[in-house]
């Protein structure tokens, strides 16, 4: 059994064309429609969690023979007894996580210029956030001359290559590779205040916070 858990559309068909995916699980409140119309062209299983226990209760209803679950744009915590039932539970974190731990990576870059947005692939192995062995990275340079939005497009447009990366070494080998870095030095960052995140997410461009 294979599980996506999350709302980049970009990540669920590269999954779903390269291995099969047979449940996919979003957010009822912010599940992007894209997401729904995939799984019902698709005939995937989708299950839209309410909240937290909504989705535990349901977690807890699947069997235990779960050999991957890909988890990318999804807000709600994996608890341990699902991930120990799970072979490899894989997460894509749209930032990096030496220096951007925690919501809303791509923006806190931003705000705090630095020159590089990256995607994270890493295992999760416990209910820890943004933790866990890393499987891969790609970084691109953040242009400030252009807008939050398509800066975020650019991220966004490397997910299948990403994803890639991590289904092809279970196709073909069966198996993961994985760095273990040091994180003890990287805190969460502080969520950003609803008006810092408003301005950089509707920013015509964002020189502002460039600091080269």
């Amino acid at each position: 059994m294979t599980i996506y858990a999350g709302n980049y559309i970009e990540v669920l068909k590269t999954f779903h064309e390269t291995l099969g995916v047979n449940i996919a699980i979003s957010e009822k409140r912010n599940v992007d429609s894209v997401i729904v119309e995939y799984c019902s062209s698709n005939k995937i299983t989708l299950f839209l969690a309410e909240n937290s226990a909504h989705l535990d209760e349901y977690l807890d209803s699947l069997p235990e023979n779960i050999k991957l679950c890909l988890v990318a744009s999804f807000g709600l915590l994996l608890k341990n007894r699902f991930i120990e039932k799970t072979e490899w539970t894989v997460n894509i974190h749209p930032g990096d996580l030496k220096t951007c731990r925690g919501r809303h990576p791509l923006p806190f870059a931003i705000v705090k210029g630095l020159p590089m947005m990256t995607l994270t692939a890493h295992l999760i192995e416990d209910e820890k956030i943004d933790n866990g062995p890393v499987l891969a990275e790609f970084s691109i340079p953040i242009d400030y001359t252009k807008s939050y939005s398509s800066n975020d497009l650019m991220l966004r447009s490397n997910l299948p290559f990403i994803t890639n990366l991590i289904l092809s070494q279970v196709k073909e080998k069966g198996e993961l590779h994985t760095a273990v870095i040091d994180l003890k030095n990287a805190p969460y960052n502080k969520r950003l205040d609803a008006d810092t995140l408003n301005e950089v997410m509707n920013s015509k461009n964002l020189l502002k916070y460039c600091y080269l």
